[in-house]
C-alpha cells in the first residue's frame, strides 16, 4: 500500500506516469475502495449540511461522471484499453487531494478569522488548479493530447459533476 501512495504521490507531482499502473481489476478495485472512503469523509465534512443519501450521491456522482468522460475520451482516440489505469490514476490522484483539502476545509467551515478563511480559500484555489494539472497531466499521457487539452476536459468534468450533485443533492 505504501508503494500504490508513493506511486500516486509522483504522480501527483508529475513525475510518473499513469501508464506504469497495473491494469488488474484487483489495483482499480484497491484503488476505487480507498478513494470511496476518502470521499465520502471529504463530501460529510465538506458539506455538513447533506444527509446520508446526499452524501452517497454526490461521490457516486462524483465516481460516473469522470468515468464517462474518460471511457468516452479513451473511445474517441481508440484506447479503451488503458481505461483501468487512467481512471485508478485520476482516483488515486484525487484522493491525495481530498486528503490535503480535508483540514482546509475544516478550516473554512469552522473559523470566524477572515485572514485563516482567506489563507484556506486560497490554498483550495491552489489545490483545484494543481488538480486540473494532474488530471491534464493524466488525460495528456494517456489519449495524446495536449496538457491544456486534458486540463480543459477535467475542468469540464469536475464543473459538470458539481452542478449535478449540488442539484441532484440539494442542502437541508
Amino acid at each position: 500500500m505504501q508503494q500504490i501512495s508513493f506511486f500516486f504521490w509522483q504522480l501527483c507531482l508529475l513525475r510518473e506516469s499513469p501508464d506504469r499502473i497495473p491494469t488488474t481489476p484487483f489495483v482499480l478495485a484497491l484503488v476505487l475502495g480507498v478513494y470511496l472512503v476518502i470521499a465520502l469523509i471529504a463530501v460529510t465534512i465538506g458539506r455538513p449540511a447533506l444527509g446520508l443519501v446526499g452524501i452517497v450521491g454526490t461521490v457516486i456522482v462524483g465516481l460516473i461522471f469522470p468515468a464517462a468522460l474518460t471511457w468516452g475520451l479513451l473511445a474517441f482516440k481508440q484506447a479503451t484499453e488503458r481505461f483501468v489505469a487512467t481512471y485508478s490514476a485520476l482516483l488515486g490522484t484525487n484522493s491525495i487531494i481530498l486528503i490535503i483539502l480535508l483540514p482546509v476545509n475544516l478550516i473554512l467551515l469552522n473559523t470566524d478569522n477572515e485572514s485563516l478563511k482567506l489563507l484556506a480559500d486560497s490554498v483550495s484555489w491552489v489545490c483545484l488548479g494543481w488538480w486540473l494539472a494532474i488530471a491534464g497531466f493524466i488525460y495528456h499521457k494517456a489519449t495524446n493530447i495536449s496538457l491544456i487539452q486534458g486540463s480543459a476536459i477535467a475542468f469540464v468534468t469536475e464543473l459538470l459533476g458539481v452542478i449535478t450533485s449540488v442539484n441532484l443533492f440539494p442542502a437541508t
